[in-house]
């Protein structure tokens, strides 16, 4: 059996720092096991984003992979990656849709156009499971923000997260099990 591609799309900021999202992107390496190859580019101006530099290297590397993928996304990376598929371009068959600790950029969140996802983004998604994590206490997005989502993204199952982690540096159990509960 082939190893299933798991896209990890990083936070804001680089990922090589302590509580960078390198950190989830090599533990979800580890506890998937030889089953599945996390993809983790490094995404440009980490420091400083913006949407198309991100969405073009998403574009990029999505077009490099010619099976189903999973698709995990931290923090500003996880809104980039819902508001790149809810633009439609994407049309290849996506087996999961994972989004940790990721703001609402809409006008009822923290209002900024670039990275807003539509408000009917659940109709314009691929068919997919998805799955929404949240630390109840989150220090950088706060928890309404999963509310925001759950609203919007109704098949969705959220998962808050009782604690203050924000980037998970010592692991996601939930996101590992749900990953693996899909069918192969």
């Amino acid at each position: 059996m082939d190893t299933q591609p798991v896209m990890f799309v990083q936070g804001a900021g680089s990922m090589h720092e302590p509580e960078g999202s390198g950190r989830l992107a090599a533990y979800l390496a580890r506890e998937l096991g030889t089953d599945y190859r996390v993809i983790a580019p490094e995404m440009p101006g980490a420091d400083n984003p913006h949407y198309q530099p991100w969405r073009d290297r998403i574009e990029q590397e999505l077009d490099s992979i010619d099976e189903d993928v999973i698709l995990v996304g931290h923090s500003f990376g996880g809104s980039v990656l819902l508001k790149y598929l809810a633009d439609g371009s994407y049309q290849k068959p996506v087996r999961g849709l994972f989004l940790v600790s990721i703001p609402n950029w809409g006008p009822d969140g923290w209002a900024y156009d670039e990275f807003a996802a539509p408000d009917d983004v659940a109709s314009r998604l691929p068919a997919s499971k998805i799955f929404l994590y949240h630390s109840r206490d989150d220090p950088e997005v706060p928890f309404a923000h999963l509310h925001y989502y759950e609203e919007h993204l109704l098949t969705a199952t959220a998962r808050p997260i009782a604690g203050s982690e924000h980037s998970f540096v010592e692991g996601l159990p939930l996101l590992v099990q749900d990953i693996k509960s899909l069918p192969r």
